[in-house]
């Protein structure tokens, strides 16, 4: 069973004035700032995933990182009429030894264009032609904290992005969404799970 596009707002739209790519940016910045200690991406319940979520019309769910040794099943209760922006699998670009901008850009596409076996499902039924919704990111800043998700120095670091995202409206009272990609020939294994319950009041 194939799901209704209607579900995902379309790759190229501006949900709530900005674009995927845009969206992917504010992504990384939310994830990339929070110790890896309550860090949602080491969460395998969903006890962190309310962590840091500030914008009144988004809520944004992750993956596991590379290094995870198991695929999390992670349920959580988030408020009514959120719409939920996510990686299926992406990669960043992190400026640590003075690379050019030409260098981090390339890094990151070469690992997108690796990328495949690219699924995900929305109670069950399938997201189609998940190929078409890869964002690469303009360039952009994050402040890492101490002990942060890829343990580079703490403080202000250049960033480049690509990879493959949803952004869904707001869904029904409950939901379950299960996702997976590869990269590296099948090497890296990227893929979470999620139980989703829209809090009414």
């Amino acid at each position: 069973m194939s799901l209704l596009p209607i579900f995902i707002y379309p790759i190229e739209s501006k949900p709530f004035g900005l674009t995927y790519s845009e969206w992917s940016v504010k992504w990384w910045q939310w994830i990339l700032s929070i110790p890896k200690s309550q860090n949602p991406a080491f969460d395998d319940t969903g006890a962190f995933a309310g962590a840091r979520q500030g914008d009144f019309n988004i809520f944004f769910l992750c993956q596991i990182i590379e290094t995870a040794k198991t695929i999390p099943w992670r349920t959580i209760t988030l408020p009514a009429g959120k719409s939920i922006f996510m990686p299926i699998i992406n990669w960043i670009s992190i400026q640590v030894n003075n690379e050019s901008d030409d260098e981090m850009l390339r890094d990151a596409q070469m690992h997108a264009d690796e990328m495949s076996n690219l699924q995900f499902t929305l109670d069950d039924a399938r997201v189609e032609n998940l190929r078409d919704y890869r964002a690469l990111s303009p360039f952009f800043d994050v402040d890492f904290p101490v002990d942060n998700a890829f343990d580079v120095s703490p403080g202000n670091h250049r960033c480049v992005s690509d990879g493959f995202w949803l952004f869904f409206r707001p869904l029904k009272k409950i939901a379950k969404l299960s996702s997976y990609g590869s990269c590296s020939s099948g090497q890296t294994e990227i893929s979470a799970n999620y139980y989703l319950q829209y809090r009414l009041t």
